[in-house]
């Protein structure tokens, strides 16, 4: 850009700048047809430059590279340049000899040299005016290691002048860049090398002359892109790094790159500084400055800005970042645009403009039409694969791009908006051009825009959209109905963008015929229901009144409009709405449009005349109902709120207007009509209204002027104005004395509601004492159980607001009427804390009654009197209150620090409440439960939440459980679980058997037991006395009294024949009903529970039997040996005695079951197979139990004892051959036992070996520790192993370190009874050979003894014989191994 252009206006892209010189000379450049043209871009073919650059071709070569200035220079494949202008005229041709080809071009900032770049290394400036070079770098060959230059044979990929000079500037192979400085005096040229080493290099910029000069062209900064690194360099004043940012290192070179490796693209663009000035307008003045020096960079996807700012350190300019962004690919070429828009493009040829300071990206188009081609520099270089390089092909100048593609010069440009607008419009897309026109005034296209100022943005499009309205609704006259309707919706939406409904309610709706007068109203409506449009012409909605008041879904959607527009009754035919309203029962847009008119009473007697049609109110179906309607409009304009919208009315005025109105028109006294209809309607949604509006601060602004009797109307007197919970008040007051009678329930709910308004907001609220007594005495007689807790919290309120002279005159009335809150309050006032605690008794629901125990924590806490009386209310009323809740009765009892025992005592005519408070007393159940329970209902008349707070109980037990009550409290319990739940015995005696002190005697709980039968707690004290026999006699007795029931069920059971809806049956058909089978199962899992707990009474007796036997043997052999034989007779008597009660369970049962001539049904078999089952748990605990090697118990014992003792009275040889068969695994398990220590000693010995051939392998492995090193003899091998007999060497190890592991791996897996091991070992001399291969092997046929061979250079083979003892010797050296003779080591032979 010349130095003396400034500008308008650093956004330029937004306003292209006319300039006459520059239009002059490329007049040509928008006048040549459109070749390709997308929503934004357009490209086009310069024809004249085209036909010249075949001439070129067929003269020079390809055209290889170009640059952009005032003037066009094009590089050819000779290593000529050419200069021509835009009109394709040449202008100079300059050929630089055997340079190479052209790979790089780049004018001065005067267009007065020019530099170029080659192939072959050489770069050189030309004064291409004169047609002569002004200096040449030559390229470095390599055996030339003291010049400068770029490498021979490496193309430059980058060159361009520095700043405004013509003398330097720079050059770059993928390899080095240089900085060149031409001396003008002698013509000589000065290079230093900036960035050297530092990878590949894909571009180099200068930064150029600008319109401003600033610090940053003073530095004459350099930006360097390689793979690993952005460099900024200043070369003046010196060279000096500025700014540095490094990346990910790459992946090797010439690997494929995948996602997680880096991108191989990089480029670099600057943007020098430039001057502005805007005029002054109606709201800014006029301004002037200048812009910053900016450097675009991309690499890979990642593209960044950065500007250069002044320092006030050593180095004059820093470099700020500005932003960075995420390309969607590969990014190969990056240029400035404008001062505030970067072009660049990804790998696949797809051109982006990204918008810095709104950081927005919009793809603009793909490449021409014919494919752009990239020099592949840096691969040819150093073989990377790496993207081409596009920086010779394509040029910004001036806002347009240049690209040379395949022969043809092409050049683009962004479109206007106005040019955007007016392609759409050729293309007939008038819908989608007038919606982007909306998008320009609202600034939300998400796109690049160019051309629209940002001043006066939409009188300018207002005044371009009205022609391209005007021009669609003439071509879109006959268009479809859907045309229509997106043309509709469009012009709808540009108006409302642009502020401007003129054309849209004057041409727009004119042109909408009658029959298509709804699409245009439909497109209204969007615009209508979010508030956009709030006014609407009375044309526009008269008809819009009309089309829409036809049928059912348009007048739901008319009210809707209605509510969001402004509304005034001469602009619409009221009565028509309001009829088609009626007419299909649309009654929320009937009170919207009521209420819009001004009018908020009118619309409460249609709907409630509606709602109450025929005496009977309307069923709630939907939000439409006239039931629904009414209370919902009542709420809202109560409020001060507009219905349904609920937003405040504004002004606040108008709000408190409708209110009053609405108040007065229901609760004057003098006409309740309205009032009884709404309670017909529902009295319950009246009332949660009333609550709902009450609790709003905005009822303070509501002031009801009541209308004077009979006297001066202009009389006001302060009585005469009431707020609206008076005027509530008064109304309800007269309701409920009224002559008329109302429902006992209307009446206590009215009354409860008005009193409790009354109650919490004296003395705000003014009722006469004589009006109070008679609405008390209502409260108190109205008979109606289901108000009664209301009413119960209104005279609670009242009698605590007023209380009376006598609380003993309340009594009465309040037990009659059922109070009894009131009754427990009057009780407290006169001191009778008994009779006030009783109270909670009389109460009908469970949870009023069991607030009694928070009643007595309250008062324990009190005065000693009051303590005394809760003394009395817990012994007279224990009955009752452990009837309540045993567990808060304990707690109560427990913070009154009342005597457990005269609790007890008096409830002792009671067991199974003794029972209760015993179990609560002794063994309490963790259990949350609110603090207190006496609330009363919530009728309050805010929504606050009430939060009901739960105690944190401790859930885990003590860890040292302590006894704080006496051995008779839990005699007692233990006493009454025996008698009434049995279950429950065991469990308690497990949990408190440790506990101290002790909480109940041994010998009380084995009576109790044994009296009531409780077989498993008389077992459980039988084992905490040692009686073992004892405890398993008792199970097995339990054992015996359930088989019976079994034996005679099982009997009563005669075969059925097959039914359909049997569940069980066998082969033979037999059936067993569901009732039976259940029965059956029920006593079988008794008979089961009771063997099992016959194995815990023989593993109990083991456990403590064994622990005792270390502590209690006697200090004589004999006798420790006595004392194990009784301990061992003792356990193996326990385990035969439950093994032959199962055994002979199993066959008398069976024998029973299954008598000779009759085969089994289904009963026999279950039971039989549950049996067996159970004889089995009782083998595999007896098995276990002696496994372990220090027990007690023989096996062999118990079997033989079970053989000799078989049942040989009938049958002898199937009865001996049926407990054979039943105990065969105890026999098999008792053989495996012996066959498992065989297999324990043979283990020990394969161990003592393996820790021989271990250390053998040791000592071989290491060749410096012989077994046998003889002294007297010494020897070149006296430290490797010898034999030792011969005293010459086993064998020469050469194995490595793993062949240890391999060794020891086989020794593991050898096991062999003989006194002989012999190794059979392959090992080679030669230290080059690892280790091959070993193997084991048997010698002998008898006794597997095995070899160690030794291999001498590969030849000689030895055997060798490995003793237990420790000693070796060569085969040959032992005549009794010659001979295949088993010996015995004749050095261990020959010692004492």
């Amino acid at each position: 850009m010349d130095s003396d252009t400034e500008p308008s206006t650093p956004r330029s892209i937004l306003e292209p700048t006319p300039e006459s010189e520059y239009e002059n000379r490329i007049a040509n450049l928008d006048s040549a047809p459109s070749q390709y043209t997308t929503e934004f871009f357009s490209w086009r073919q310069l024809a004249d430059m085209t036909a010249q650059l075949s001439e070129l071709t067929e003269k020079y070569g390809t055209v290889t590279a170009q640059a952009i200035g005032n003037y066009v220079a094009l590089g050819t494949e000779s290593g000529t340049v050419v200069v021509t202008d835009y009109l394709g005229r040449t202008k100079a041709a300059l050929a630089a000899g055997a340079y190479g080809a052209v790979s790089a071009l780049a004018f001065s900032a005067k267009d007065h040299a020019l530099v170029a770049g080659y192939t072959q290394g050489f770069v050189a400036v030309w004064d291409w005016v004169r047609g002569t070079t002004v200096a040449v770098s030559r390229p470095l060959l390599q055996s030339d290691d003291t010049g400068v230059g770029h490498p021979a044979g490496l193309a430059i990929g980058s060159v361009g002048f520095i700043g405004s000079s013509r003398h330097r500037f720079i050059s770059a192979s993928t390899v080095v860049l240089y900085h060149h400085i031409v001396q003008r005096v002698l013509t000589t040229m000065h290079t230093v090398a900036l960035s050297e080493g530092s990878g590949v290099l894909f571009e180099a910029a200068a930064l150029s002359d600008g319109s401003h000069t600033s610090a940053a062209e003073d530095s004459g900064l350099v930006a360097i892109m390689s793979d690993a690194q952005l460099k900024v360099v200043a070369t003046r004043p010196k060279i000096e790094q500025v700014f540095a940012t490094r990346f990910s290192e790459p992946a090797g070179g010439g690997q494929k790159r995948t996602v997680q490796k880096r991108a191989y693209s990089g480029s670099v663009s600057w943007l020098p500084a430039q001057r502005f000035r805007r005029a002054a307008t109606a709201t800014d003045p006029a301004e002037r400055g200048h812009t910053l020096s900016k450097l675009a960079f991309a690499w890979g996807t990642r593209i960044g800005v950065l500007q250069a700012v002044d320092s006030d350190k050593d180095i004059r300019v820093e470099m700020d970042r500005v932003m960075e962004w995420e390309a969607a690919e590969d990014v190969v070429l990056c240029r400035w645009l404008d001062t505030d828009a970067v072009l660049f493009m990804t790998r696949t040829q797809r051109i982006f403009v990204l918008e810095v300071a709104q950081q927005q990206e919009t793809e603009i188009c793909t490449a021409p039409p014919r494919r752009i081609f990239g020099q592949p520099w840096a691969t040819l270089a150093t073989g990377i694969e790496a993207e081409p390089s596009y920086s010779a092909a394509v040029c910004v100048y001036r806002r347009r791009v240049f690209a040379l593609c395949g022969g043809a010069e092409f050049v683009g440009r962004l479109l206007t908006w106005t040019e955007r607008l007016q392609l759409l419009a050729e293309q007939h897309q008038y819908p989608t051009a007038i919606t982007l026109a909306a998008g320009f005034a609202l600034e939300r296209t998400g796109h690049i825009v160019v051309g629209l100022p940002s001043t006066q943005r939409n009188k300018v499009i207002s005044a371009y959209v009205t022609t391209l309205v005007r021009r669609a609704l003439s071509e879109k006259a006959a268009a479809g109905t859907e045309e229509q309707r997106a043309l509709a919706m469009a012009c709808t939406e540009v108006s409302v963008a642009l502020e401007d409904t003129q054309t849209l309610f004057s041409d727009v709706f004119e042109h909408y015929a009658d029959e298509e007068r709804l699409v245009f109203l439909e497109a209204l409506e969007p615009f209508v229901l979010n508030g956009q449009l709030t006014r609407l012409p009375p044309q526009v909605l008269n008809a819009l009144v009309a089309e829409y008041g036809t049928s059912l879904a348009h007048v739901r959607r008319l009210g809707d409009m209605l509510a969001a527009l402004g509304l005034h009754p001469g602009e619409f035919d009221v009565d028509f709405v309001l009829g088609s309203c009626r007419r299909h029962r649309l009654w929320r847009t009937f009170a919207r449009v009521w209420l819009g008119m001004g009018d908020p009473v009118a619309p409460l007697d249609a709907i409630i005349s509606a709602a109450t049609r025929d005496g009977e109110s309307v069923s709630l179906v939907t939000d439409e109902e006239p039931d629904v309607v009414v209370f919902a409009y009542l709420d809202m304009v109560l409020r001060g709120r507009s219905y349904p919208s609920e937003q405040p009315i504004k002004p606040s005025e108008r709000a408190e207007r409708f209110a009053t109105l609405v108040a007065r028109y229901i609760f004057v006294p003098e006409d309740l009509s309205t009032l009884r209809a709404l309670l017909q309607l529902g009295m319950e949604r009246l009332l949660d209204v009333l609550r709902h509006v009450l609790g709003d601060p905005f009822i303070g602004n509501i002031s009801i002027i009541m209308k004077p009797h009979g006297g001066d109307r202009a009389l006001r007197r302060a009585s005469l104005v009431k707020t609206l919970p008076q005027a509530i008040v008064d109304a309800l007051y007269s309701l409920t004395m009224s002559p008329d009678a109302l429902p006992p329930r209307q009446v206590g709910l009215l009354s409860s509601f008005a009193l409790t308004l009354y109650a919490t907001r004296f003395p705000l609220i003014y009722l006469a004492d004589a009006a109070v007594t008679e609405w008390t005495r209502v409260l108190l007689h109205v008979d109606d159980a289901s108000t009664r807790n209301e009413r119960e919290s209104a005279f609670e309120l009242l009698v605590r607001l007023n209380p009376p002279q006598s609380y003993a005159d309340l009594i009465g009335p309040a037990r009659g009427a059922g109070f009894y809150r009131v009754l427990e309050h009057a009780y407290r006032m006169l001191e009778h804390y008994e009779s006030a605690l009783r109270t909670f008794l009389e109460r009908p629901h469970a949870a009023q009654r069991r607030a009694v125990f928070a009643a007595m924590h309250e008062l324990a806490a009190g005065r000693e009197r009051a303590r005394e009386g809760v003394s009395s209310f817990a012994v007279n009323c224990a009955v009752e209150l452990v009837e309540v809740d045993a567990d808060s009765f304990v707690e109560a009892v427990e913070a009154a620090s009342i005597d457990h025992s005269c609790i007890v005592d008096a409830l002792g005519p009671h067991p199974p409440l003794q029972m209760a408070y015993l179990r609560a007393l002794l063994d309490p159940l963790p259990a949350l439960r609110p603090t207190d329970e006496r609330s009363p209902p919530d009728i309050g008349l805010s929504a606050e939440q009430h939060i009901v707070v739960y105690p944190l109980q401790q859930l885990a037990p003590d860890p040292q459980p302590t006894n704080r009550f006496p051995q008779a409290f839990h005699e007692r319990y233990l006493e009454l679980l025996c008698s009434h739940s049995p279950s429950g015995v065991l469990p308690y005696l497990k949990r408190h058997a440790d506990s101290s002190p002790e909480p109940f005697r041994l010998a009380v709980v084995q009576d109790a037991c044994r009296r009531h039968n409780v077989g498993d707690g008389l077992v459980w004290a039988l084992l905490r006395l040692g009686d073992f026999d004892g405890a398993l006699k008792t199970v097995l007795q339990q054992i015996d009294r359930d088989t019976e029931p079994v034996r005679k069920a099982v009997q009563g059971l005669q075969p059925e024949g097959t039914e359909a809806d049997s569940t069980e049956t066998n082969s033979t058909g037999k059936a067993l009903s569901e009732p039976d089978r259940e029965r059956l199962v029920d006593q079988l899992n008794g008979i089961q529970h009771n063997i099992d707990s016959g194995v815990r009474v023989c593993k109990t007796a083991q456990a403590t039997l064994s622990k005792d036997a270390g502590s209690r043997l006697p200090n004589t052999e004999a006798g420790a040996a006595e004392y194990r034989s009784q301990v061992s007779l003792q356990l193996c008597d326990l385990w035969l005695a439950l093994l032959r009660c199962a055994l002979g369970h199993l066959h008398a049962t069976n024998r029973t079951l299954l008598p000779s001539g009759v085969s089994s049904n289904a009963a026999a078999m279950l039971v039989s197979k549950r049996q067996r089952w159970m004889l089995q748990s009782v083998l595999d605990a007896l098995i276990f139990a002696a496994s372990s090697a220090s027990s007690f118990i023989s096996l062999r014992s118990i079997i033989q004892q079970l053989l000799d003792t078989a049942d040989v009275k009938a049958s002898p040889h199937a009865a001996r051959s049926l407990e054979i068969a039943e105990v065969q695994h105890l026999l098999a398990v008792s053989v495996n036992a012996y066959k498992s220590e065989a297999q324990l000693m043979a283990l020990t010995n394969v161990l003592v070996d393996y820790d021989l051939f271990s250390k053998f392998a040791l000592l071989v492995r290491s060749q410096k520790q012989g077994w046998r090193v003889v002294d007297a003899q010494p020897s070149a091998h006296s430290l490797s192993v010898a034999c030792d007999k011969c005293h010459d060497p086993l064998f020469a190890d050469s194995r490595q370190d793993r062949a240890l592991a391999d060794l020891r791996a086989q020794m593991s897996e050898y096991y062999e009874g003989s006194t002989l091991r012999v190794l059979d070992l392959h090992v080679f001399e030669d230290r080059s050979t690892q280790w091959q291969w070993m193997k084991l092997r048997s010698s002998f046929a008898a006794n597997s003894t095995y070899s160690v061979r030794s291999r001498r250079n590969s030849i000689a083979r030895e055997q060798v014989v490995l003793f237990k003892c420790g000693h070796c010797f060569h085969r040959r050296c032992s005549p009794a191994l010659a001979a295949g003779q088993l010996p015995e080591c004749k050095l261990c032979a020959k010692e004492p």
